[in-house]
């Protein structure tokens, strides 16, 4: 009696008990999985990202062995990415409230575009090593991106956002001069919106430089832009952004 009476005088204890015992039996196993908030991710290896850079050396630029120049630089670029994204049955995204749950798959497309403005330093080595130089950039620096993800299921809402970024710009790479024409360079780039908030946006490149003449040089070769933005509502799904490929651009020198 004594077990029997502890038993009644707490039925929550019973039941719970009662429910452990039945998913041990496999009562469970035929529950719906939780859902589950995805990222967004957008990557793409196979865009252009074009850029356009203008360079003012105000005491002109030195090729002397040896020698330090200084400028002022301006500079931008912008790539467009796209790729789909598989959703399970229990996945979904958010975006400022509208949601894509899955199954299915989600187009998204992704416009990323930077620049900056600041001051230009280079220095070339001497002895055997004075056709390379090393380039630097500090200043201010401003990025904006655009997304829309949309469902290939009519009546499915568009998700969308836009984002700007603007902190400090940093660059640094080297320039080995083949000839008088023709360069092989390559530079990192950063823009960083400071440590309170943490977004970075990553630009690294690498290219064949040939000019032509004296205040123009085209700029062949690969590139590639990193960003993760920062959540607009606590509830959305965190934004990846990986674009990269072949870009050709403008470099105009004075």
């Amino acid at each position: 009696m004594k077990n029997a009476s502890t038993f009644a005088a707490h039925p929550i204890n019973a039941a719970a008990a009662i429910l452990i015992a039945a998913c041990g039996l496999g009562a469970c196993g035929n529950l719906p999985p939780a859902p589950v908030l995805k990222p967004i991710e957008v990557s793409d290896p196979n865009t252009t990202i074009p850029s356009a850079r203008l360079t003012w050396y105000p005491q002109g630029f030195e090729t002397a062995p040896r020698s330090l120049n200084w400028g002022v630089e301006l500079e931008y670029a912008r790539g467009t990415g796209r790729n789909d994204q598989g959703l399970a049955s229990n996945e979904y995204i958010s975006l400022g409230g509208n949601n894509l749950q899955g199954p299915q798959e989600v187009h998204h497309r992704a416009e990323l575009s930077y620049g900056h403005l600041g001051v230009t330093g280079s220095q070339r080595f001497g002895g055997r090593a004075s056709s390379l130089e090393i380039e630097w950039l500090a200043g201010l620096g401003a990025a904006e991106f655009t997304l829309v993800s949309q469902s290939r299921i009519a009546g499915s809402p568009t998700l969308s956002a836009r984002q700007g970024l603007s902190g400090v710009a940093l660059g640094v790479g080297p320039r080995w001069s083949i000839t008088n024409e023709v360069a092989l360079e390559g530079r990192l780039q950063v823009l960083h919106l400071g440590p309170s908030f943490g977004e970075t946006l990553w630009y690294p490149e690498i290219a064949v430089r040939y000019r032509p003449a004296k205040a123009v040089a085209l700029r062949m070769g690969y590139s590639s832009m990193s960003y993760d933005p920062s959540k607009q509502n606590g509830g959305d799904s965190a934004v990846r952004i990986r674009i990269s490929g072949p870009f050709l651009g403008l470099h105009l020198i004075f």
